[in-house]
């Protein structure tokens, strides 16, 4: 795929006012998919949200389906060649959102604070305007936080473990 070394402007709007950002063509895909899921409205007083939100407030299926839509930029970054760590950071952005989306009503604000589908396009964009090795603090990020993802899941087991088994010898 020819990279085009022309990138255009898309005017954002924050706080009132007008921002020029630099889109890459490269990505422009993964731009308005992150802008129409995570930012693409603007309430009085300048926060800004997206359809990710609204997605959310489907029960069952809403957090799932937003999940696979963000999967495209994964996906996307795959294509690009994108390192492994920074892979690996999109996917616990995804899967963070994922998580705090299932909170009844809840989830659907952490959606639409989180989003996970911009911090991911602005990770993309940053390798690809400078890209860089992979270093320990990279890997360090990564491992820290699958580490917490395994305790917050291990411990819960085990309490309920020892719970069943102290009422079991009783």
């Amino acid at each position: 795929m020819a990279r085009a070394t022309t990138p255009y402007y898309r005017p954002q709007f924050q706080s009132g006012a007008l921002r020029p950002e630099v889109v890459d063509p490269l990505i422009a895909d993964v731009e308005a998919l992150a802008r129409w899921l995570d930012y693409a409205f603007t309430l009085p007083g300048g926060f800004r949200y997206g359809l990710s939100g609204i997605i959310g407030l489907i029960p069952g299926v809403g957090d799932i389906l937003d999940g696979l839509l963000s999967m495209y930029i994964l996906l996307r970054a795959v294509q690009l060649g994108i390192p492994q760590v920074t892979l690996a950071r999109m996917v616990l952005n995804i899967g963070i959102e994922t998580v705090g989306g299932t909170i009844p009503f809840l989830g659907a604000l952490f959606d639409t604070v989180f989003k996970a589908n911009r911090r991911n396009y602005h990770l993309l964009k940053r390798h690809l305007a400078e890209p860089r090795r992979q270093t320990a603090r990279d890997w360090l990020f990564v491992i820290v936080t699958l580490v917490l993802v395994a305790a917050s899941v291990a411990i819960p087991v085990f309490l309920l473990y020892e719970l069943v088994k102290h009422l079991a010898a009783l």
